[in-house]
């Protein structure tokens, strides 16, 4: 069975200035989206959901690469449509926004798939590339950014845990997240016909 790091060794491995780091790249995102809002309204509310998804990504990226760029142990690359992260040897982020329900949207290019993918290193253990999904958690229906997040996924679709990272500058750990998965419907409660005044017979029937 495959094994996954757990979120307090992630965080350890990729160290308080990432975390906080991102954390900081989030707020200020977040603050540029309100400015944005404030100032041009009617741009927000005429905007499509790619569009404002791409304008925030421009921004949030910004403030990324402001935040780490000529850290010694840390690695920029912008070559579009991809955009990474990597932290020594052994992590590898990209950045994203996250639905309530944990998922994220991207291409399906064979690039991608691979990212998602958590692959093992038998030849040489302890150096296994940890592929991560930072980012910041997306409130549709008020089309408000969220708290900044980390998540472990194998595949696209399979979360293996999703964190919310410390707010900027408070120092506080990382909230483990419980791992998301798709909610299931409920079933249906059973109904029973009760019988009419002076009747003696009952009927039961089950709902589907």
């Amino acid at each position: 069975m495959k094994s996954y790091p757990a979120s307090e060794d992630v965080l350890s491995g990729l160290g308080g200035k990432v975390a906080s780091g991102l954390a900081r790249a989030v707020a200020k995102t977040r603050k540029d989206l309100a400015a944005y809002r404030e100032t041009h309204s009617s741009w927000v509310s005429d905007s499509s959901e790619r569009g404002l998804a791409n304008w925030i990504h421009d921004r949030l990226w910004a403030h990324v690469c402001a935040e780490f760029d000529g850290h010694p142990d840390i690695g920029l690359s912008d070559r579009e449509p991809t955009r990474e992260i990597t932290v020594g040897v052994n992590y590898r982020l990209r950045v994203k926004r996250h639905r309530v329900d944990g998922k994220v949207s991207s291409y399906a290019t064979q690039t991608a798939l691979e990212f998602y993918a958590q692959g093992e290193q038998e030849a040489f253990p302890g150096l296994e590339e940890v592929r991560l999904i930072a980012g910041y958690e997306w409130d549709a229906d008020t089309r408000s950014m969220g708290d900044a997040v980390l998540s472990l996924r194998d595949g696209e679709e399979v979360v293996i845990w999703q964190i919310t990272l410390p707010e900027a500058d408070t120092g506080i750990a990382g909230v483990p997240a419980q791992p998301i998965r798709p909610t299931e419907p409920e079933p249906a409660l059973p109904t029973i016909d009760l019988p009419e005044a002076g009747s003696s017979d009952i009927k039961g029937e089950v709902g589907t």
